[in-house]
């Protein structure tokens, strides 16, 4: 029964399309550039103007102004994500103080499977002040290689290479400053 199993997975595996690949093979790394991610405009002024977008509607994230943007792949189901809560905001508070990253990097949370009830639960509850979007229906969460959460990336959408992804981390943040010194780090090669 064991040598049958065996040979049916075996089957199966060379029957598979070709193009099919695992979750890790998909999921961004340093060099690649974003998928194409299409979210609703945040419906409050404030959100819209800090990610400069002018209008309501669909857009695309690597067209928010700015040079860098970070991302972060949570579920408000997660835990680790709860506790990583308070560490994003402390970076986006960071990002926001400082002279040389205000304006010029952006943050934005992608809530994978939370409808947008979910995501702004989440929102009020963390205290979450960057615009969150919902990921109801995993599409974009299938088309980053269904990271687990939370999953971090930072790429440029500076107007040289919109969209190319410079670093990505799963799980916990990095501390505060190397975060932040990162940031700057990118921002100095542009």
């Amino acid at each position: 029964m064991k040598t049958f199993c065996l040979r049916l997975t075996v089957v199966l595996l060379l029957l598979a399309p070709p193009g099919m690949a695992t979750s890790a093979e998909k999921a961004p790394a340093a060099g690649d550039l974003l998928v194409d991610i299409r979210l609703d405009a945040p419906e409050t002024p404030d959100q819209r103007a800090y990610l400069g977008l002018s209008e309501e509607g669909r857009f695309d994230p690597r067209t928010i102004t700015g040079q860098l943007l970070v991302i972060e792949i949570f579920s408000m189901y997660c835990p680790h994500c709860q506790r990583e809560a308070p560490a994003v905001n402390r970076l986006y508070q960071a990002i926001e103080a400082s002279e040389t990253l205000r304006g010029r990097v952006k943050m934005i949370g992608i809530g994978v499977g939370n409808s947008a009830y979910e995501v702004d639960h989440f929102r009020k509850h963390y205290q979450i002040a960057f615009p969150l979007f919902p990921d109801e229906d995993f599409i974009i969460h299938k088309s980053v290689g269904e990271v687990r959460t939370p999953f971090f990336i930072i790429a440029s959408i500076g107007p040289n290479d919109k969209g190319r992804v410079l670093w990505t981390g799963a799980g916990t943040m990095d501390k505060l400053e190397a975060f932040t010194n990162r940031l700057n780090g990118f921002l100095s090669l542009d």
